[in-house]
């Protein structure tokens, strides 16, 4: 895909949430701390400042970093984004219909679970900018389903059977739809399955890639369910695994690429702890203590790659993400530092080397293992050096960002959500993770990003900026 002629960035607009409430579990940025003195009030309209630039420059260079990169104005904020596998032929030469799950966190209406149909180019097809078609909002909800239980924490799809969709409601259960039943049903279809056991709410939310409609959850009240979805007739069911980890919250589970009965759960007391889903009770397999100085908000284990198996990435809210050795817990391999609160982590589908993360520092950010170690030149005398390991900084949102995801379907095309109701698409360019083709220069090795060493990008191939 390649660009023609200057674009107009495509934005609309839209109420966001009128309460003024912190999206739930999200890290609180300068613009929400109290102006306790005209200090604070400099700092924070110093990090705003900061920030609109950052943004302003990214407009400028995105036609250069993208092959495609859309902005959707959401009515409400979603706390969860993931693609969904397969697509369809949009109907149009060229394109194809991508799906998206979406939930909603309203301030007091019903809340739903979205299915977001996005039209998006193949890799054979040019975009015409001179059409204003980079940056074109393509999307469109094809199916919402009411969502009882309050906003959508987290939304995630069986594996092995893409219609199924777990979700985490504002309450003690957990759902389970069927969407290619509720899509035949009409608006009104209503959970396919109750899941309860837990004491509270909670974000955890884990399909097995080995068992067909195995899944675990976890809760604020430090609980932890295993389920079978595949004998369940439908209904209300109880979990067939239970554990504990005592009053601390967990805030994310995740099962081991290795072995189907071990999964790994972190949350607030910021362990790393084992359990074995053969063995019912309080009594884990194994733990790391403090392996991180606050809160663990996010795990990933890596989806494919027999020798990659034993990577474990955590992310926390001491603005570190540490890579670690299943076979040796002792210490971390690597650890990577944010400029904020790490909500999210997960390894790239097509990349065993690469992981994305995202946060209180927008992003979402791309980071390659690989490149631990190496050295990275500072633009300028006043820079700072970019971590090496850095490759790729997304600098869209203006806004915490609360989910991403990356498309098992095509290469670095990543969707992401952010606190102010904005939804992003972006395929970035394959030049900035490998040689650029005819003149073998590696733009891969150094950070890219629009506030960063792109942001010297002609003006002249810029869309312009949203007022």
């Amino acid at each position: 895909m390649s660009e023609t002629a200057p674009a107009k960035e495509n934005m609309s607009s839209s109420p966001a949430k009128t309460d003024g409430s912190p999206v739930k579990k999200k890290p609180r940025t300068l613009d929400d701390a109290p102006n306790e003195s005209h200090e604070k009030k400099g700092a924070a309209q110093l990090a705003k400042e900061k920030r609109d630039q950052e943004y302003k420059n990214w407009v400028v260079a995105a036609p250069q970093l993208y092959d495609v990169c859309m902005q959707k104005h959401l009515r409400w904020p979603s706390l969860t984004v993931e693609w969904l596998p397969g697509y369809t032929d949009a109907g149009r030469e060229g394109w194809n219909r991508h799906q998206l799950l979406l939930g909603t966190h309203t301030d007091g209406e019903e809340n739903s679970l979205l299915v977001v149909a996005v039209d998006l180019p193949d890799v054979e097809t040019e975009i015409d900018t001179r059409a204003g078609e980079f940056g074109k909002d393509t999307s469109a909800i094809a199916l919402s389903l009411p969502h009882p239980g309050g906003e959508v924490n987290r939304a995630r799809h069986c594996p092995q059977s893409p219609s199924l969709v777990a979700t985490r409601p504002a309450s003690k259960v957990a759902y389970v739809f069927d969407i290619a039943k509720a899509a035949q049903e009409g608006p009104s279809a209503t959970p396919w399955l109750t899941l309860r056991g837990h004491g509270d709410e909670g974000f955890g939310c884990a399909w097995s890639p080995h068992t067909n409609g195995q899944l675990t959850t976890c809760a604020n009240d430090g609980t932890i369910c295993g389920w079978d979805i595949a004998t369940a007739k439908g209904g209300g069911i109880t979990p067939t695994y239970f554990a504990s980890r005592g009053e601390s919250a967990v805030a994310d589970v995740q099962y081991s690429p290795q072995c189907p009965f071990t999964i790994c759960a972190a949350g607030d007391d910021k362990a790393l702890v084992f359990w074995d889903l053969r063995t019912q009770g309080d009594k884990c397999s194994s733990v790391v203590e403090n392996a991180h100085d606050a809160d663990i908000n996010a795990l990933a284990y890596p989806t494919f790659g027999e020798d990659d198996q034993f990577r474990l990435l955590s992310a926390s809210a001491d603005r570190t993400v540490k890579l670690w050795d299943t076979r040796q817990l002792s210490k971390p391999v690597h650890t990577f530092k944010t400029e904020g609160d790490c909500v999210q982590v997960s390894w790239c589908p097509h990349d065993a080397d690469v992981f994305v993360t995202c946060g209180a520092d927008r992003g979402p950010k791309f980071w390659d293992v690989s490149r631990i170690g190496a050295s990275v030149e500072p633009d300028s005398d006043e820079d700072e050096p970019a971590p090496p390991e850095l490759v790729f900084a997304h600098g869209g949102h203006k806004a915490p960002v609360s989910d991403f995801s990356l498309s098992p379907n095509e290469s670095w095309l990543a969707a992401s959500v952010s606190e102010d109701n904005v939804l992003q698409v972006a395929w970035v360019s394959e030049a900035i993770f490998g040689d650029v083709e005819g003149d073998g220069e590696d733009i891969g090795t150094g950070w890219q990003s629009g506030g960063g060493a792109a942001a010297a990008a002609p003006a002249a191939a810029a869309p312009a900026a949203a007022a």
